[in-house]
C-alpha cells in the first residue's frame, strides 16, 4: 500500500474517531475544538505534497487561510439552523444542507473576487473566528444531553470521514491548487460530528461544537500561514512545526476565550 493511499484510508478515520472519543469523554465543546484544528486539512495537504510534490502542497496551503471564511459563515448558519430545527425530523439533514449551501456561496464569493491567495483576508479571518464564537453565535439554552457512542456510529463517522477526505484529495487536478486550497479546511469534521450529534443530543450539544469548532480553526488557520515560509528553511520538517504551531494557537485561542468570559 502506497503511503498517499494510506493516508487517505487512515488519518482521516483516525481523526473523526479520535475526535469523537474525545467528546464522548469531555462534551462536544472539546470535540468541536479538536476538530477545528488542521486535522483533516493536514491529511489532505499531506497526500497531496506526497503525491504532487512540496510546491504544489504549498500552493494549496497558501489558499487554504482565505477558504476559513467559508468555514466561519458555515458554523454559523449551522449553529443558527441547529438552534431553528432542533427537534424536528431529519434536521441533522437540514443544518448540513444549510451550512453547505452557505459554504458553497462564500467560496464561490472568494474565487470571483480573486482573493483565494490574499494574506489579508487569510490574517483577517483568525480574530473573526474568535470574535464570532463570542458574539455571534446563539447560546445553548440547556445542557445537552449525555448519549452513548455505539461502535457502529463510530464506525459510521470514520467512514464518511474517509469518503469526504478520499473525493477532496481526488478532485485535485480537476479543481487545480488554489481552488483545491479553498476546499482543504472545508468542515469536514463539522460535517460528520454535528450530524451524529444533532441526531442524538439536541441542537444544545450542536452549538457547543460549532463554538470549539470556531475557536479551533485559529489553530488550523496559523499553522497554514506558517508551513509555506517555514518550507523554505525547513523543508518537509515544516509539516510538523506547523502542527506544533496549530495546537499551541488553537489552545491557546481557548484559554483567551476563556478569559473573555470571565
Amino acid at each position: 500500500m502506497s503511503t498517499v493511499l494510506a493516508v487517505k484510508l487512515f488519518a482521516g478515520p483516525a481523526v473523526i474517531a479520535l475526535a469523537s472519543l474525545v467528546g464522548k469523554r469531555w462534551g462536544p465543546g472539546v470535540a468541536g475544538l479538536l476538530g477545528g484544528m488542521p486535522l483533516i486539512s493536514g491529511c489532505v495537504i499531506a497526500a497531496l505534497w506526497l503525491q504532487y510534490g512540496q510546491d504544489y502542497a504549498t500552493h494549496v496551503a497558501g489558499a487554504s487561510p482565505v477558504g476559513l471564511w467559508g468555514n466561519l459563515v458555515y458554523m454559523l448558519v449551522v449553529g443558527h439552523a441547529a438552534q431553528w430545527l432542533d427537534g424536528r425530523r431529519w434536521s441533522w439533514l437540514g443544518i448540513l444542507l444549510c451550512g453547505w449551501a452557505s459554504y458553497a456561496a462564500v467560496a464561490l464569493l472568494v474565487v470571483h473576487a480573486g482573493i483565494e491567495r490574499s494574506l489579508f483576508w487569510g490574517l483577517a479571518v483568525l480574530p473573526s473566528l474568535l470574535l464570532s464564537a463570542r458574539y455571534l453565535l446563539p447560546s445553548p439554552k440547556a445542557a445537552p444531553r449525555v448519549v452513548p457512542l455505539p461502535r457502529i456510529e463510530l464506525f459510521a463517522r470514520m467512514m464518511a470521514a474517509l469518503l469526504l477526505v478520499s473525493v477532496l484529495t481526488g478532485l485535485t487536478q480537476l479543481l487545480g491548487p488554489s481552488l483545491t486550497g479553498l476546499l482543504a479546511p472545508s468542515p469536514v469534521v463539522a460535517t460528520v460530528l454535528p450530524a451524529f450529534t444533532m441526531a442524538n443530543a439536541g441542537g444544545d450539544a450542536v452549538l457547543l461544537q460549532m463554538r470549539g469548532f470556531l475557536i479551533g480553526l485559529v489553530g488550523m488557520g496559523t499553522s497554514l500561514l506558517s508551513l509555506a515560509p517555514l518550507t523554505i528553511y525547513l523543508d518537509a520538517w515544516a509539516a510538523p512545526v506547523a502542527i506544533v504551531i496549530a495546537i499551541f494557537s488553537g489552545f491557546g485561542a481557548n484559554w483567551l476565550m476563556q478569559r473573555m468570559a470571565r
